[in-house]
């Protein structure tokens, strides 16, 4: 029997896109879970996280605030627009509402990130 020997994948992760669904706020636990463990996967240390919280045109989806609050990131976003961060050792990561559907809020957290991908 010959042992046979798979090469290894390597992938290079650029930037994390991370969508809540801010209207099932029963599932925030659960979104913050998932999150967390991006957050303190080594490989990722360093690549910025753009958060998502999707659905805002449905009336009583959860605002910024209360979204940042449940995702624990209260003080830990890093600032929109254009924030300088290449001599520090701050990983960039901001929340962004938006609509999918309607097509709105998303290209101004897309821009943001842009600034921090090498």
């Amino acid at each position: 029997m010959a042992l046979e020997f798979s090469p290894m994948l390597v992938v290079q992760v650029d930037a994390v896109v991370y969508l809540v669904d801010a209207y099932d706020k029963e599932r925030f636990a659960e979104s913050k879970k998932e999150l967390d463990a991006l957050l303190s996967d080594e490989s990722l240390a360093n690549v910025p996280f753009l958060i998502l919280g999707n659905k805002i045109d449905i009336p009583y989806a959860a605002s910024e605030d209360e979204l940042r609050y449940h995702l624990g990131l209260t003080n830990f976003t890093t600032g929109k627009g254009r924030v300088n961060l290449t001599d520090s050792n701050v990983r960039p990561l901001e929340v962004f509402m938006c609509s999918i559907v309607r097509k709105m809020g998303y290209g101004e957290g897309f821009q943001w990130l842009s600034q921090y991908i090498k």
